[in-house]
């Protein structure tokens, strides 16, 4: 048999006298079952996680010695993750041919249905006030995809050695150390829940709580490169690329500070120009959900109070800045360039009910698309 190179993480391989899955670790073969199906690659990913975590060891159920590639040998050691997935001999399985093994006076969901229960939760609750799935339902759907290995097991055998063995193969796949984290804590998450629906028994929260974040310096997984200001330079060079609402919402985004959205939800009506600096207080913001959350307050100096001044002739609960208005501008502006005479059917050729007119305001993401769009044009 082949040699790994040192530092390598073995493949899934076919053992085609029994038809089942293998992979060689530390000397031995051991089953990961039928090959070529889900439950088998779900055993491969919960055999090299455990491997991983006890330092590139057998598990600690296997024995160590007496490697073989027999297929009268090539068992799955008993207690061991991989025995969450495994053949029945007696011939009464399921449709996929493999059963659970749960230990003894151990019964109940296994994990995939409490994922799934969960994520029915989190579809609902981490909305904000416009409807928009936030960013802590993205760790959510992270980390359900981290669990799909374990998806099979039994919520009983998920423990905190498992959470554990699950980081160490994000690590493996090269995660940022911060990544690997923010998975975890969402894990965490996903079992408050459950013990709080009764889902698990109690105390399963307390013990996964056990697993401390990985630290700076003493883990292989890379660190995230910091995020920094955009310097002025490029900030100068993008914005005669824009049209002269992005040009004006960039102008004042870098002057006043804020979140995106925040300005894109600026309004006459959220500003305080009673004094000689101005106060915005936006409508909503990332905090406002939390209960007793003070109102926020981003105060506009002169230089952003001459860029804003022209947007308040409009109505007080209209947005100050406008992809309608900023579309009307931009085919003003082609019209004008245009050298050749126009015919008469090309007076408006623009459609009367488009399926995506312009909205009423910008969002992060389309305000974000337009400045990239914007550099890359320089």
């Amino acid at each position: 048999m082949a040699r790994n190179k040192a530092g390598r993480v073995p493949g899934l391989q076919h053992h085609k006298g029994t038809g089942q899955g293998k992979v060689h670790l530390s000397g031995r073969d051991f089953c990961c079952g039928k090959w070529g199906t889900p439950a088998c690659k779900a055993a491969y990913d919960r055999l090299i996680a455990e491997w991983l975590h006890n330092g590139r060891r057998p598990p600690e159920q296997a024995c160590a010695t007496g490697a073989t590639s027999t297929p009268a040998d090539m068992r799955t050691p008993p207690g061991s993750l991989v025995a969450a997935v495994q053949l029945d001999p007696s011939g009464n399985h399921g449709g996929d041919g493999y059963r659970t093994h749960v230990p003894d006076g151990e019964t109940g969901m296994r994990v995939c249905q409490i994922a799934a229960r969960y994520m029915d939760h989190c579809e609902v609750y981490y909305r904000d006030v416009n409807g928009q799935k936030t960013s802590t339902f993205g760790n959510a759907l992270q980390a359900i995809f981290a669990l799909e290995p374990y998806d099979d097991l039994p919520v009983a055998m998920f423990g905190p050695k498992k959470l554990q063995e699950m980081r160490a193969l994000l690590v493996q796949q090269g995660r940022p150390r911060k990544t690997c984290n923010t998975i975890v804590k969402a894990v965490k998450r996903l079992f408050r829940w459950a013990e709080s629906q009764e889902l698990v028994r109690s105390g399963t929260c307390h013990a996964l709580e056990t697993v401390e974040p990985l630290k700076r310096g003493r883990t292989t997984a890379p660190e995230l490169p910091p995020v920094k200001p955009v310097p002025d330079k490029v900030i100068e060079a993008t914005i005669p690329y824009l049209p002269r609402v992005l040009a004006d919402m960039v102008r004042v985004h870098r002057l006043i500070g804020g979140r995106s959205t925040e300005i894109c939800l600026m309004r006459p009506c959220d500003l305080d120009r009673s004094g000689s600096v101005w106060e915005y207080r936006p409508s909503r913001h990332k905090t406002d959900y939390l209960e007793g959350d003070e109102e926020k307050v981003i105060t506009i100096g002169p230089k952003a109070q001459a860029i804003l001044r022209p947007y308040l002739d409009r109505p007080a609960d209209a947005f100050l800045f406008s992809p309608q208005e900023s579309e009307e501008e931009r085919h003003r502006a082609m019209r004008q360039r245009r050298k050749s005479k126009v015919q008469p059917s090309q007076r408006n050729r623009r459609k009367k009910n488009p399926k995506r007119p312009p909205r009423d305001r910008y969002d992060r993401d389309s305000y974000r698309r337009a400045v990239q769009r914007a550099g890359t044009c320089q």
